[in-house]
Formats: C-alpha cells, structure tokens, sequence
C-alpha cells in the first residue's frame, strides 16, 4: 500500500478501489471503497453542474448582478 497521495478528485476512486485491494485490514478495505465511491458521487455532481452551467448559463449573469457596481 505505498502509493503517494492524489492531488485530483478524478484520481481518487479508482485509487482508493486499488488501494482496498491491496490492504490486509477488512475495515480499511471497508473506508477505501467508501471513499472510492463518495468521490464518484461528488464528481457526477461536479459533471451535472458544469452541464447545467453550459446549457443555461450561468445564474449570476441572469440576476442583474453587474447592475448594482
């Protein structure tokens, strides 16, 4: 299990699903695979924002935001 840290989201659950299987501890095994998918699930949100961004643009464009300095 001596792998060096990820410093991307998108490395991390295919990481940590590696690492889990790799490791002699059940319950480590157990917090690894919960990691690998909690990051999954985050980058889908992340995948769903940038998409809503792109097809309605962004919200504070539509608020009048610039109209107020």
């Amino acid at each position: 299990m001596n792998m060096p840290p990820t410093h991307f989201l998108k490395d991390l659950g295919p990481q940590a699903q590696m690492m889990s299987k790799n490791t002699g501890n059940e319950r480590m095994a157990m917090i690894l695979q919960y990691v690998a998918v909690g990051s999954m699930i985050v980058m889908a949100g992340v995948a769903a924002s940038q998409l809503l961004k792109e097809a309605f643009g962004s919200p504070s464009h539509h608020r009048g935001h610039d109209q107020l300095r």
